[in-house]
């Protein structure tokens, strides 16, 4: 057990170098550019950690993007590339502002009805493309990606046709009633309840996925179909289980994003934070303990490269360019894929088995 361990350690501070690395690779020649590089640095690296308001910034950042990682990492463990994460989450915050808009719940059940309509509604977007695999074989992701954006068309629909309030001068909801607000925690920022919810969400999706028996059936009909076969796993059914909890998770992630920051339902476009926790799952080895620090390190990214934006001549899409290379590098099979390294792995391990 230790030296297992020890090879997740040994793996993790590989990444954490080749970040490192890139970073410094993305941000050099950067603050060279500018009058003063010291000061670039010291933004990027350090500005996210100048104050509680900063620090409450990311945390805010980082509580969508942890549930969506939680999601896509249950549904990549079974084995399937569903998108659908993107289209869960825009409809999960339009069914949770049709709840509050539409329904008339007063008092304590109204935000909780509110999460559970948008996570049963999200989950949509991933059960359907996830049937159709499993029914008729078609690409999961083909289809995820081309039903977001029906799932958006048909959402900007029911915005302009049902929820949209006619004074407001541009295309938004009526405004949600005060019973279906997430409480603030942090004075001055906008950081609320919704990043616990995502915390234990992470924790808990961890113990089911590594201390049960369903989550060990589904982390071996993803890694290894046949041998599921062979074992006598109802394989379709725990590919089902996964892309529903997905989905209801991802679903739950747009309804506290709408509850938690928002007194109107504004969305005409796809949010990003399904795409942007595609990349936290893949950040984080698709291990859900991981997902948390991985959502912070992004979300630590995007406050940093917005104080250089706000402060600085920067453009702010040095972070997307920072996160794109940090993708590639810890993606790269050649670094992570490398007979060194993957040797170095098996001696750990191995000594482990001969003790």
């Amino acid at each position: 057990m230790t030296r297992s361990i020890l090879a997740g350690l040994t793996e993790f501070a590989l990444t954490a170098l080749v970040i490192a690395l890139v970073i410094l690779a993305v941000l050099v020649p950067l603050a060279l550019s500018q009058p003063d590089p010291l000061e670039v640095l010291r933004l990027f690296v350090l500005g996210p950690f100048g104050t509680i308001r900063h620090m409450g910034n990311i945390l805010e950042a980082a509580t969508p993007t942890m549930m969506t990682g939680l999601a896509a990492t249950i549904i990549f463990r079974a084995g399937m590339f569903n998108l659908g994460v993107e289209g869960s989450f825009f409809l999960g915050g339009l069914a949770a502002a049709a709840t509050a808009v539409l329904l008339p719940l007063t008092g304590f059940v109204a935000t909780p009805a509110a999460i559970l309509i948008g996570a049963l509604v999200g989950s949509l977007a991933c059960i359907v493309p996830g049937y159709l695999r499993v029914r008729f074989g078609a690409s999961e992701m083909v289809n995820s990606l081309v039903l977001n954006f029906a799932f958006l068309f048909a959402g900007v629909y029911v915005l302009n046709y049902v929820l949209r309030d006619p004074n407001a001068g541009a295309l938004m909801s009526y405004k949600l009633p005060g019973d279906f607000t997430l409480d603030r925690l942090l004075q001055g920022t906008r950081l609320h309840t919704g990043v616990i919810i995502a915390f234990v969400a992470c924790l808990l999706g961890g113990i089911w996925l590594y201390g049960t028996r369903s989550g060990l059936n589904v982390r071996i009909v993803g890694s290894s179909p046949g041998f599921a076969s062979h074992l006598g796993l109802a394989s379709s059914k725990l590919l089902m289980q996964a892309q529903i909890a997905g989905g209801l998770i991802a679903g739950m992630a747009g309804a506290i994003e709408v509850l938690g920051l928002y007194s109107r339902f504004s969305w005409t476009g796809l949010p990003g934070h399904g795409w942007t926790g595609i990349t936290v799952a893949i950040l984080a080895r698709e291990n859900p303990f991981l997902v948390i620090p991985a959502a912070l390190f992004l979300a630590y990214l995007q406050v940093g490269g917005d104080m250089l934006a706000r402060n600085l001549d920067v453009p702010s899409e040095i972070v997307g360019l920072v996160t794109a290379a940090i993708m590639l590098a810890v993606t790269a099979a050649a670094i992570f894929r490398h007979p060194a390294f993957l040797r170095l792995i098996r001696d750990i391990k191995g000594q482990e088995q001969g003790a």
